[in-house]
């Protein structure tokens, strides 16, 4: 099993030039420690250890999942350009996922309509601050538009 600073250089490894270029302006290695380490020692063990209680105590199991979700997807390279966003997060979702990083939203643009892996949605063009250092951060999320029966 590969420890955690092999498992991020084989993602990073896999960049795209694109993606290369944001690894640092992005705070990647970092989201990707903590992403690391939520998925390693769980949610309970991760909050008791985080300086801002993180997850929140009355998530749900299914609230804790699409954390997980994210997590996996931070290790696998996903959310550093539009062409590979976060997906099946939503708004709510992501915004946890980066609160439990440490970050909060502090800008956003959108782009309707937009198509990825063949599907419709809104794609958010998220710009986060850390809320201790006030560094910033560029992520992307995908919202597929829901079916209508």
């Amino acid at each position: 099993m590969k420890n955690q600073l092999e498992a991020l250089n084989e993602v990073i490894h896999n960049f795209s030039e694109a993606e290369e270029e944001r690894v640092d302006e992005n705070r990647f290695p970092y989201i990707f420690s903590k992403a690391w380490s939520y998925l390693k020692i769980g949610p309970e063990k991760y909050r008791k250890n985080d300086a801002f209680s993180q997850p929140p105590l009355d998530f749900d199991d299914e609230d804790l999942e699409v954390l997980a979700n994210g997590c996996r997807q931070v290790l696998q390279g996903i959310g550093l350009t539009k062409e590979k966003p976060f997906s099946g997060l939503d708004v709510m979702g992501f915004s946890a996922l980066f609160r439990m990083f440490h970050f909060e939203k502090s800008n956003r643009k959108t782009y309707y309509n937009y198509t990825h892996n063949s599907k419709r949605g809104v794609l958010d063009e998220i710009t986060l601050t850390h809320v201790i250092d006030n560094t910033q951060v560029v992520y992307y999320n995908f919202c597929e538009y829901p079916e209508i029966d």
